[in-house]
């Protein structure tokens, strides 16, 4: 594993557990202490972490550590690809759907193909080039700057052409989300593009696998019960999953059919809503 690789999962981890102590990050990670140690001493530089007594705590998410977009697509891909299955389930053919900036929305994107006669619109340049030679496709990709290593558009010509534009389904993506800070973004200057494709789509629908909980961005994009469904999978505990759904959140967590229970069809996605 190269060392970005590895820092960029023992950041996973403090996400997770809030906190850990270098025998265990050790043995998670499997290298020796030393290499734990200059992993979160590297991190505490660059402001990603906290060291504490024999370990580290994140005491607030950063999100600036934020890779390329080929190594954000590296990470958590079959559990992106199943969230982008479920989420391709409810798109009927000649819907107007809108898809948000981001390595998930890209797999839908390609999920989405199977559809037939789709208006798509994006502010993503790949999920535009991945989609604009599907037969009856029209795709619609918004102007605007374009964000350098997540290829996007954003700025005041984006926000003028989505103020007009109405869809069936809008999905986003995010960057951090928290049950009480809500959905986050690690910029500023996306927020008012996401929001903008939050009130252009009938249905909203946050798309996000569970590395992202528990984590605080910049800038606050919405609340949760803004969005219509949340999208993400079993890596929260159902512990978890059932505070989100008593604070009114309808989240769905799938799986892919070979971690389901013997007896299910192999390739079936499996999901479990909670909340209303």
């Amino acid at each position: 594993m190269l060392p970005d690789q590895r820092r960029k999962k023992l950041l996973d981890i403090l996400r997770l557990e809030g906190g850990a102590d270098v025998t265990k990050l050790s043995s998670q990670l499997e290298v020796s202490p030393a290499t734990v140690r200059r992993d979160l001493q590297y991190l505490e530089s660059q402001g990603f972490l906290s060291r504490t007594h024999g370990g580290a705590v994140l005491p607030f998410e950063s999100t600036a550590y934020y890779p390329h977009y080929e190594k954000k697509m590296s990470y958590n891909e079959a559990e992106k690809t199943e969230i982008a299955r479920q989420a391709a389930d409810g798109v009927s053919n000649g819907d107007v759907v809108i898809l948000d900036s981001g390595t998930t929305t890209f797999l839908l994107a390609k999920e989405l193909k199977a559809r037939q006669e789709l208006t798509i619109v994006t502010t993503d340049l790949k999920i535009a080039l991945e989609l604009t030679d599907v037969p009856g496709f029209e795709v619609i990709c918004v102007g605007g700057i374009v964000r350098s290593r997540s290829y996007n558009t954003l700025g005041v010509f984006a926000e003028r052409m989505l103020q007009d534009l109405r869809a069936n389904f809008a999905f986003l993506g995010a960057d951090g989300i928290d049950l009480h800070a809500g959905v986050t973004n690690a910029t500023v200057t996306e927020v008012s593009i996401k929001r903008l494709m939050m009130r252009a789509g009938r249905v909203v629908v946050l798309l996000a696998d569970s590395t992202k909980f528990g984590r605080m961005g910049l800038a606050k994009v919405a609340d949760l019960t803004d969005f219509d469904e949340v999208i993400t999978d079993q890596g929260l505990s159902a512990e978890t999953r059932k505070q989100y759904g008593t604070a009114g959140v309808r989240l769905t967590a799938v799986s892919s059919g070979k971690e389901s229970e013997a007896g299910s069809d192999e390739g079936a996605t499996n999901h479990e809503e909670v909340g209303a």
